[in-house]
């Protein structure tokens, strides 16, 4: 039988501390050399040009896209492919197909819209867990959507903040978000006068903003303040939030090598521009989680963290998510392979 899971079912399924965990698991297993990340493409609607209405970066006289990326983990038993669309409507129509890879069938058809904003926050929460300075007190985060809210949450569950900085050109939307989150959080979640006001004393900064550009000058940054940032919000080549000045400065981590040498802007505008040898980049997330790579050191003091999302993600918590709904007794069992003829 095969659980069909809507938005509306994944809800309260999983904790966040679930989500990390999961995540984490997930780029555990891809160290194994049976499992596979597949990464991101995308198929281009030709047509137009600019900013989708639902966020990301068209391609130049693109439309929208259709784009699709997954993952095989055999040694926790899944693979999946999440398929989704975004800039030719209103809103990101986005699902997944979940196999069992003990027996081939299907498991799980899901929408997946819910728990992308959850996987996203748990991704930048693993990454600051093992890259952020672990005395860190201080954070900025550019954004104040939906994805930005959850990031906030990520990070305070792996590091205690005392006092978060906030930045968004919607001064109203800035102020109403801050307010809501310092009582969600309990700490004083501050909105910030300008971008520099924003990193200001930061020891750790995000960027989850649908910005085509860096959204803050490096120049700003003491050198030999310990910094973690988490570059979140672009994935596309031409796009980037962070600048070169950030870049070349920073022990870089990458969440699956392959994908963000494909995709991350951050990377591959400098090394387009012959200043940035891919060798300086440091290690992607699995190595890091698996020990293979060191995180933080005493003489590294900015590190960098380049996601745009994974299909190890993807899969990791999509096959918890179902595991947990079948439990529960949630969500509609839809049975596949019944009998029928080859008729003309």
């Amino acid at each position: 039988m095969t659980l069909l899971l809507r938005n509306h079912d994944l809800v309260g399924l999983m904790s966040l501390a679930d989500y990390i965990t999961a995540v984490e698991q997930g780029y555990q297993a891809l160290e194994n050399e049976r499992s596979l990340n597949l990464p991101r493409h995308n198929l281009w609607l030709d047509g137009g040009v600019g900013q989708a209405a639902t966020g990301g970066h068209l391609r130049p006289n693109a439309n929208g896209a259709v784009t699709y990326k997954g993952a095989m983990l055999p040694t926790l038993g899944w693979a999946g492919l999440q398929v989704y669309t975004w800039g030719i409507g209103q809103s990101i129509a986005t699902y997944l197909l979940l196999f069992d890879t003990h027996s081939g069938e299907l498991s799980a058809f899901m929408e997946v819209l819910y728990y992308d904003w959850l996987k996203t926050a748990a991704v930048s929460a693993l990454a600051t867990r093992y890259l952020a300075p672990p005395d860190s007190a201080v954070a900025a985060i550019f954004g104040t959507g939906r994805h930005a809210r959850a990031q906030l949450h990520g990070l305070m569950s792996v590091r205690p903040l005392k006092r978060i900085q906030a930045y968004s050109r919607n001064a109203s939307r800035k102020e109403a978000f801050c307010q809501q989150l310092t009582r969600e959080l309990g700490v004083e979640v501050a909105p910030a006068v300008s971008p520099q006001a924003a990193v200001f004393e930061a020891d750790i900064i995000t960027t989850m903003t649908t910005s085509p550009e860096p959204v803050f000058d490096g120049a700003w940054l003491e050198r030999d303040r310990p910094i973690h940032l988490n570059a979140m919000g672009a994935h596309e080549p031409w796009v980037r939030e962070i600048d070169e000045h950030v870049v070349l400065q920073s022990r870089i981590v990458l969440d699956h090598w392959q994908q963000g040498l494909q995709e991350k802007g951050e990377i591959l505008l400098p090394m387009a521009a012959e200043r940035l040898d891919p060798k300086h980049i440091h290690a992607d997330l699995s190595q890091i989680v698996t020990g293979q790579a060191v995180g933080r050191t005493p003489e590294t003091p900015w590190t960098l963290f380049l996601s745009g999302g994974t299909g190890v993600e993807d899969v990791a918590v999509a096959s918890r998510l179902v595991e947990r709904a079948r439990a529960k007794g949630v969500g509609t069992e839809i049975e596949f392979n019944q009998p029928y003829e080859f008729e003309f």
